[in-house]
């Protein structure tokens, strides 16, 4: 696949995402804010991005963690790392930031402020970033020896509890797409082969309080509290509730690293 073709096959596909004018103008809320509860580190098991980033921290070193939210990409691989830089363009995100140094700001644009870091992670960003070529690009130059990016298989809207929200209060069919082989072909038309690994896991972050999901779902839908009602009984078909946090779906989350290493000579990119 050329380079054109990848860029604007990922590029349509996020395009589809857009709601609906008539829809939009409607909105009580700003329909696409995410809730800081679901970036909230967990004390779980290593993730197999983790493992990618650590293989590359055996002797310790700096990280940059792009899209950094609450640090659940970096903040476990802290030892071996001696410095953790975080950027997010979401102010929220970096407050009481466990980092070492935060950068608010959209990448690539914060790039040249975070500066270079041995090990560049970036977790569940890319389906964020309609331009992701340069986006890639500016990952692979900030990085002396391996990038690590982490994202779902398909886009993070793809569920069927918000796939039924849309269905019932606006008989509207949401996209699928783009998925992570799309995300793949961006990255090999910037000339980057990455390793690939498929995994799953169980739902990350949650609410502790079925109430906050529900505004959140009512947002992400555009609709207003005296929907409430209708909006928590939909939930209640597709949501769990597990160690005292309400999870979006009962099925694990179908996940994806894609990485690959720096060789010095290629950081011209």
């Amino acid at each position: 696949m050329s380079s054109a073709t990848a860029t604007s096959r990922w590029q349509e596909a996020l395009a589809s995402w857009a709601i609906p004018e008539d829809i939009l103008v409607q909105a009580p809320e700003n329909p696409w804010a995410l809730p800081p509860a679901l970036f909230e580190p967990e004390h779980s098991e290593l993730t197999p991005s983790h493992h990618r980033a650590l293989e590359s921290l055996s002797s310790g070193g700096q990280v940059l963690d792009v899209g950094a939210g609450r640090c659940a990409m970096s903040l476990p691989l802290r030892p071996p790392a001696d410095r953790i830089v975080a950027v997010d363009s979401q102010p929220a995100m970096l407050e009481n930031s466990p980092a070492d140094f935060t950068v608010v700001g959209a990448w690539p644009e914060a790039a040249s402020e975070a500066g270079p870091a041995d090990v560049v992670v970036c977790g569940h960003v890319l389906y964020n970033v309609p331009d992701l070529a340069p986006f890639i690009q500016a990952l692979h130059r900030a990085a002396r020896r391996r990038v690590v990016t982490e994202i779902t298989r398909s886009h993070p809207r793809n569920r069927p509890l918000e796939h039924a929200l849309w269905k019932h209060f606006w008989n509207v069919e949401r996209p699928t797409g783009p998925t992570w082989e799309d995300a793949r072909g961006v990255i090999r038309a910037c000339g980057i082969d990455p390793h690939v690994e498929l995994w799953e896991s169980e739902q990350r972050g949650g609410f502790t309080d079925l109430d906050d999901l529900v505004a959140w779902m009512r947002r992400t839908v555009c609709v207003d509290r005296s929907r409430d009602d209708e909006v928590r009984a939909i939930v209640l078909e597709h949501a769990v509730e597990r160690d005292g946090r309400w999870r979006l779906s009962p099925e694990p989350r179908r996940l994806v690293t894609l990485w690959w290493d720096v060789a010095v000579e290629s950081t011209a990119l």
